[in-house]
């Protein structure tokens, strides 16, 4: 009777840590399933046609990955670009600006579970291209005002490829983001570079022109996973 006792004793002894890994892996998992969120600096290099009239443009990407429960590494990713590809400042408080946003989704699939982790995404989704003159009130006598001069909606398509590289694994994962992506617009009448001019009365001559817009687009920031 002792030497079952002991048996008994000692088989819970060794496998009780077992069964807190099991449950501590299993967290980790259903963890890292949740999601992630993210914010990344972006530069665009400009690509086909879009090379004639555009110029290397900066911005930031804000995004969501929500994640599938049962289905490790795949997710939704929820994905908001803005981007300026021209801007001048033309003295007296008056500027020019030529901006892109986009919204878009689609699957991503991550890889692995170790300290870095490669991914790739796609997504389809809206684009809006606009510019605007800035009058920000040199003399302070009235209030500043933005007047926009062209704004056009197209859709857009993403393949995008990158790295998660932990930076900490304590309560909520962080994980430095670095990645590029193919970004296309669809044909979209836009203000090239260079393409708003100001006339001797003060009042502004706006060039268009109409391509689709090509763009490889360059990231690094930050990933938060969602607990």
């Amino acid at each position: 009777m002792r030497r079952i006792i002991g048996l008994a004793l000692t088989l819970a002894t060794v496998t009780s840590p077992l069964f807190a890994q099991r449950s501590a892996l299993r967290e980790v998992r259903n963890e890292g399933n949740a999601g992630s969120a993210g914010l990344t600096l972006v530069v665009a290099q400009p690509l086909g046609e879009f090379r004639r009239n555009g110029d290397v443009a900066a911005g930031l990407t804000g995004f969501v990955v929500v994640g599938f429960g049962g289905m490790a590494g795949l997710g939704m990713r929820i994905d908001g670009q803005y981007l300026i590809y021209d801007s001048n400042y033309r003295g007296y408080g008056i500027s020019t600006t030529s901006s892109i946003g986009s919204l878009a989704l689609g699957p991503q699939v991550t890889l692995g579970q170790g300290p870095i982790r490669p991914y790739g995404f796609a997504t389809v989704g809206a684009s809006m291209f606009w510019s605007s003159v800035s009058d920000a009130n040199y003399c302070g006598c009235y209030d500043s005002d933005v007047f926009v001069l062209n704004g056009r909606f197209t859709t857009v398509t993403q393949l995008g490829t990158g790295l998660l590289i932990n930076l900490s694994r304590r309560r909520t994962a962080v994980a430095l983001d670095l990645g590029v992506r193919d970004v296309r617009h669809d044909r979209v009448q836009y203000v090239p570079v260079g393409g708003i001019s100001e006339n001797s009365d003060g009042s502004f001559t706006v060039q268009r022109v109409e391509t689709p817009v090509r763009m490889l687009v360059y990231q690094i920031g930050v990933s938060v996973g969602i607990r």
